[in-house]
């Protein structure tokens, strides 16, 4: 088996964590897959326990039936199941998600837009080393408290990737890949000395075309409801022709 040269710690934080799950496997088995071999472990399991008469290679199923249960045994997540243990693996996991890993990691817009820096910063950051191995730390302590989780983004960083704050305006980066838009916040728009602005723009001429379109509508539902409305009466007075005088 090779051996795995230690990776420098990116906090303390990340070294008491790895302490702590000195017993946890280094890539935990996901719950589907832990299933899955499960389901074939008690099929292997019929195999070699079944009646003299029933032809099956019970050789090879005892060794597939082996393999597979050293398998599990090495990479299905155990759950911490001492308290106390628990919560300093669950406190740990917080700290070193909210004060190691995602301090590191780009945000989404960052990771979209791709302004100049970005491949860099991804590499020198989060992809280090350092914080692949914190990440890697974090997702084995929640594996360890949840190890049925059934979420399948359940150790997802993606879910924890920082959001650059809605400020109301569209951000603008002449340096990046996708630029986007450069637009006033709202703020600025208030304070907006010279008023709107008098030329025809594009979301005037949409403006007064949806409401051109509205218009419209509100006529013909008027014109709809006239037409029911005199259906209805004339209705009535042939009921009315209809019915039987009285004598």
């Amino acid at each position: 088996m090779a051996v795995r040269t230690p990776i420098p710690n990116a906090s303390p934080a990340v070294g008491q964590l790895k302490t702590l799950l000195h017993d946890q496997p280094h890539n935990p088995m996901r719950p589907n897959v832990k299933e899955y071999h499960q389901e074939e472990l008690a099929r292997l399991n019929d195999i070699v326990t079944a009646p003299a008469y029933v032809q099956a290679n019970r050789g090879f199923a005892l060794e597939k039936r082996r393999r597979i249960q050293k398998m599990l045994d090495e990479q299905a997540p155990k759950r911490i199941e001492e308290p106390l243990r628990a919560d300093a693996v669950a406190k740990l996991a917080d700290e070193v998600l909210e004060k190691t890993i995602k301090p590191a990691m780009l945000t989404a817009e960052e990771m979209r837009r791709n302004p100049v820096g970005a491949i860099d910063g991804f590499l020198r950051r989060e992809n280090s080393p350092q914080i692949k191995d914190a990440m890697l730390a974090w997702k084995r302590a929640k594996w360890a408290l949840d190890p049925d989780n059934q979420d399948v983004d359940y150790t997802n960083m993606e879910r924890h990737r920082p959001v650059r704050p809605d400020t109301g305006a569209a951000s603008f980066m002449a340096n990046a890949q996708i630029p986007g838009n450069f637009a006033m916040s709202p703020q600025a728009k208030e304070n907006w000395p010279l008023g709107e602005p008098t030329s025809d723009t594009v979301l005037k001429q949409l403006q007064r075309k949806a409401g051109a379109e509205k218009a419209v509508r509100a006529r013909w539902a008027k014109r709809d409801a006239k037409l029911v409305a005199r259906a209805e009466r004339e209705a009535k007075k042939l009921a009315a022709a209809a019915a039987p005088q009285e004598g």
